[in-house]
């Protein structure tokens, strides 16, 4: 047919609006005065290239005047020479757009469709993200531009697990200087102490990997990260509540294992000798040390001590604990809260509030502590003991004669005495120095009280002379108050209990106190155990 088909479309515009679907063809009755006959339309459809129109059931359509769609057969097919395609379709990537005819639509008085336009993407190979409401929009307000109507879904690449510490620690801590500059190089500064519960690593997971898909809805994958593994340091466990977390199991320390991690631990090993590569010990639970303790260093731990060598010239305590040195101890000081068990002293100043169990000999020491127990016999010689509820040992002093002092008493009691002493001393310093200022401060305030003002170094003189004086005075106040006080505690009345027992000999130069009366060395014969009883010292046969 020579026939142009827009003459065909426009003389079945008068009639009727039609539309394609993917399962059939619609037509809808408009508005028209004379109902066409049935050899008209038909040349009307071939004239517009419609080769496949179903007549009959237009013509019913038509006669009834049915305005809503209505479905008359399979979708019309076209000749080749006629333009039917009513979107063009251009895709970019992961996008796809349309550009609609919408004034092809009109000439030929079709209807768009959102299924139609699906057809026309899925002829290009675009069945993936497509979005049919964008469709139905610019199809009821037409759009002269391409517009994007599908998108494929853009792969996620995946990210590396990161696992970050959380603590910041220093393997090497340079001694600080003293304020007059000078510099302990046993000084390491404290170890880096944590508590329990504290988080040390926390797992980070990466993104995780998502393939995409084209506008085909072809998988496009993605890349993934590679993971890491939290494993607890030792001393550590994982979070209950949150597996991703690392943190102390215990109060303790932080050290770097070989591992380059940062571990938890909870006695502080020293496996050797105490040296500079470590410096002086300052850690709130228990220390152990393999070695020796030289001369100069320091070890102060909240929790037990336990040194496996000797002890020299060293200042060891226990906060909350007890001290054990298996070899002997050669000056220094030694504090323990609870008991101390050592092979023996030279020299030492021991301290502890518990049971103090030296292996051998105590020899030329300073001994504070409720019970002094020798467990395979022993030698008390030379120094200064104080205990405060029982010694027991086996010889004290020497043939020699050596001082050796030992008092059994109660502490308050011996520290207010130590403490008088104290203060008689400080008087006696301080009285002349008052006896000297007290004629001058004395004419000072005459001859102000007359009238007479001082002037230039005169009254600077007597400003320091008055200074003096006021300070001696307060300080002669103080020392009263703080000397009754400790006269109340000395007469106030209290139970004395205690032993004192040497199981086999006690040498001339022995000076022994029990409860602040002094024993005859010369009459004790050993075994003997010393108590009191009824404000009077018993003697036993031990």
């Amino acid at each position: 047919m020579s026939v142009d088909p827009s003459f065909g479309f426009a003389y079945l515009r008068q009639f009727l609006q039609w539309q394609n679907r993917p399962d059939g063809a619609s037509v809808r009755s408009v508005d028209f005065t004379d109902l066409p006959g049935e050899q008209d339309l038909i040349r009307g459809f071939l004239s517009a290239g419609i080769v496949n129109a179903n007549i009959p059931a237009i013509m019913g359509v038509l006669r009834e005047h049915v305005q809503e769609w209505t479905e008359v057969g399979k979708p019309f097919e076209f000749r080749d020479d006629v333009p039917n395609v009513v979107a063009v379709v251009e895709k970019e990537g992961l996008v796809a757009k349309v550009l609609i005819q919408y004034e092809l639509m009109a000439e030929q008085g079709r209807v768009g469709t959102v299924e139609e336009i699906c057809q026309i993407l899925l002829r290009h190979d675009v069945s993936f993200g497509v979005d049919r409401e964008k469709i139905a929009q610019i199809l009821e307000n037409p759009i002269e531009d391409f517009v994007a109507v599908a998108h494929g879904l853009e792969p996620v690449h995946g990210t590396d697990t990161n696992v970050e510490c959380l603590v910041k620690f220093e393997d090497l801590v340079l001694p600080q200087p003293a304020e007059d500059g000078t510099v302990d190089f046993h000084d390491r500064g404290r170890l880096p102490e944590i508590s329990e519960g504290t988080a040390l690593y926390i797992r980070h997971p990466g993104v995780v990997a998502v393939d995409g898909r084209d506008l085909a809805g072809r998988t496009i994958q993605a890349r993934k990260g590679k993971d890491a593994r939290l494993a607890a340091p030792a001393g550590c466990r994982l979070r209950s509540d949150c597996p991703d977390v690392a943190e102390a199991a215990c109060d303790g320390y932080l050290y770097r294992g070989r591992d380059g991690r940062i571990h938890v631990g909870h006695v502080f090993q020293v496996k050797g000798d105490l040296d500079l590569s470590v410096g002086n010990i300052k850690y709130h639970g228990a220390v152990e040390i393999g070695g020796n303790v030289p001369s100069g260093f320091q070890i102060h731990a909240g929790g037990d001590v336990v040194i496996q060598g000797t002890a020299e010239g060293a200042n060891i305590s226990s906060q909350r604990g007890f001290i054990q040195i298996r070899g002997g101890v050669f000056g220094g000081e030694l504090k323990a809260a609870t008991d101390i068990h050592l092979g023996f002293a030279h020299e030492a100043t021991i301290e502890c509030g518990g049971t103090l169990e030296p292996g051998k000999y105590l020899q030329h020491c300073i001994v504070r502590c409720p019970i002094l127990k020798f467990p395979r016999g022993g030698v008390l010689v030379g120094g200064e003991t104080f205990v405060y509820k029982e010694l027991e040992v086996e010889v004290l002093g020497t043939s020699a004669g050596t001082p050796t002092k030992v008092k059994l008493g109660v502490p308050e009691e011996e520290d207010a005495m130590a403490e008088l002493e104290k203060m008689s001393i400080e008087e006696r310093k301080l009285a002349p120095l008052r006896e000297i200022l007290e004629p001058k401060v004395l004419a000072i305030r005459q001859r102000v009280s007359s009238g007479g003002g001082l002037l230039g170094r005169a009254r600077d003189d007597a400003q320091e002379a008055l200074q003096q004086y006021a300070a001696i005075t307060e300080r002669f106040r103080q020392i009263e108050k703080r000397r009754a006080e400790c006269n109340e505690l000395l007469s106030a009345d209290r139970v004395r209990e205690g032993s004192v027992t040497v199981r086999r000999q006690i040498f001339m130069g022995t000076e022994l106190h029990i409860f602040r009366k002094v024993v005859p060395i010369d009459q004790l014969s050993p075994p003997v155990r010393l108590s009191i009883k009824d404000d009077e010292i018993e003697t036993r046969r031990a």
